[in-house]
């Protein structure tokens, strides 16, 4: 059975809580598989772009840039021990931030079936694509949001099948105009920050960006 996000996330907090680092199979836009990070874990994150693991990068060496650096849960594929321990460089709140993130959700879930029980409007529907761990409650998930999320699915390896333009376009169609150019700058704001994040541009991202802008520009807007 496939880990959930959630798994992964215990993983790392388990280790963080133990003082070990952790070696991080990780996701980047425009790759087609994994790259390996090794990093110190350190806290549970939640800005606009989804919930991010804040850590410390000891491998590969970051170039141009300091050595704090967050992954967006998300792109975690894998999280491993590495065997060695490390001497925290600030408090590790990890394993805290995740049992609040958790408890978190677990009170939104029982308000929603709570409402559902009373016959609320809208209450009780769950929709798939975000991690359990964000911030985001569910019943606010609709079109623009699945929208979004086949979007940043489809194009993370930079290569992008006719089944999945097809399923972004039959989505978007469902979109309001107004909505869906949001959800193309909020994917295109999303890329180009983790493209960013280690203070240089390669010339594969700048190709990735390229290709993201084409894609939707195809799909009817770009920033």
């Amino acid at each position: 059975m496939a880990e959930t996000s959630s798994d992964v996330l215990s993983r790392i907090a388990a280790l963080a809580a133990a003082g070990r680092v952790v070696r991080l199979g990780y996701r980047r836009p425009g790759e087609a598989a994994a790259s390996a990070f090794v990093v110190e874990p350190y806290r549970l994150h939640r800005p606009a772009t989804g919930p991010v693991l804040h850590a410390w990068q000891l491998d590969p060496p970051p170039e141009g840039r300091g050595a704090w650096r967050d992954f967006r849960l998300d792109r975690v594929a894998s999280a491993d021990d590495t065997g060695l321990a490390f001497t925290p460089r600030v408090p590790i709140t990890l394993p805290q931030d995740v049992a609040a993130a958790g408890e978190a959700r677990d009170a939104r879930a029982g308000a929603i079936v709570a409402d559902a029980a009373r016959g609320v409007p809208g209450a009780g529907v769950f929709a798939a694509g975000p991690s359990p761990w964000s911030d985001q409650p569910i019943v606010a998930f609709g079109e623009a949001d699945d929208y979004f999320h086949q979007l940043e699915s489809a194009m993370l390896d930079g290569q992008v099948t006719l089944e999945e333009i097809a399923l972004a376009r039959d989505l978007g169609e469902r979109v309001d105009p107004a909505e869906r150019k949001a959800v193309h700058a909020r994917v295109y704001a999303n890329v180009l920050h983790e493209v960013i994040e280690d203070g240089r541009i390669s010339h594969r991202e700048e190709l990735y960006l390229q290709q993201v802008r084409a894609l939707l520009e195809r799909l009817g807007w770009a920033p």
